[in-house]
């Protein structure tokens, strides 16, 4: 019979899910790249205390099911955090009819 994983509250800790040692828990997914990336937060759940001096920021359970949903959708992680520029360079390199003039002045950016 396998053993499930608890927190220091007893909690069940759901797959991918972790605590470490300082008490923070960690959230560990594969991206749409393959590459493997690490969440982390101070609360498990929405309604824990956040422990002194520490910021306050959205449970771990909040953000999993907010990267899980993106995963789903095909929504790269990282092109939230894209600028204007960035955007306009990605979409300008993946369009096949655009005049070299037009590049040159991305790759200037």
């Amino acid at each position: 019979m396998s053993k499930k994983r608890k927190d220091n509250k007893n909690r069940i800790l759901l797959t991918g899910e972790s605590q470490r040692s300082d008490g923070r828990y960690a959230f560990k997914y594969t991206d749409n790249l393959g590459k493997v990336q690490f969440v982390y937060s101070w609360k498990l759940v929405a309604t824990d205390k956040v422990p002194a001096g520490k910021k306050d920021d959205l449970s771990l359970r909040e953000k999993e099911k907010d990267i899980l949903r993106d995963l789903d959708d095909g929504i790269d992680s990282v092109g939230k955090k894209m600028t204007v520029c960035q955007l306009y360079a990605k979409r300008t390199e993946q369009r096949g009819n655009v005049v070299d003039s037009t590049k040159t002045v991305v790759i200037d950016l």
